[in-house]
């Protein structure tokens, strides 16, 4: 049986919305299933980031939630899907709504990161903030890592010991090729 959308689709569609939206502070979206049928209602919305969010997650419940965090790495927004489905929830109704993953991720799209949880463990704040810096691929901390760039540095020397010309030898032998090159030129 496929998932239904259509039936509370403006309110589904405006809390996807509000979370997308940098300028509100709505930051979280939580949708699950009205009763024990197919189709998805919002069972809550918040602006208390992750934490917030984890606290309303019911183990017997399969759900939802859509989520805007800051990457730690650039620092930028990205999205996050977890699809919850509860320690509690009995098996054949895991296997319907399995089929409805796919559907879910195509109506909140612009997931960033998709994570798959069972228990409170899986959603833990740092956790998941672990797995959008993973998934972002670049560090932008570059400029934390101080200490090899800024480190003392000892005389630079020669590789060659005991081989160390003096000013006055090293302008003599500057003096000497380029006399050599204009002598070669000439033979020619």
């Amino acid at each position: 049986m496929a998932v239904n959308l259509s039936r509370n689709g403006p309110a589904l569609m405006e809390a996807y919305k509000q979370v997308l939206d940098g300028k509100v502070n709505t930051n979280w979206a939580l949708f699950t299933y009205e009763g024990n049928s197919n189709e998805i209602r919002l069972a809550e919305k918040g602006d208390g980031g992750l934490e917030e969010m984890v606290e309303e997650l019911n183990s017997g419940k399969v759900m939802y939630a859509f989520c805007r965090v800051q990457d730690p790495n650039s620092g930028l927004p990205k999205y996050v899907l977890i699809n919850w489905t509860g320690e509690g929830v009995k098996d054949s109704r895991k296997g319907v709504c399995a089929n409805h993953v796919s559907s879910m991720a195509t109506f909140l799209r612009g997931a960033h990161v998709t994570i798959n949880a069972r228990s409170e463990d899986d959603v833990e704040p740092d956790e998941v903030l672990q797995k959008v810096s993973r998934a972002s691929g670049a560090s932008f901390n570059f400029h934390k890592n101080t200490e090899s760039r800024d480190a003392p540095r000892g005389p630079v020397g020669s590789v060659y010991p005991g081989q160390d010309l003096s000013e006055a030898e090293r302008g003599r032998g500057a003096r000497e090729r380029a006399a050599g090159k204009r002598g070669e030129r000439m033979e020619h």
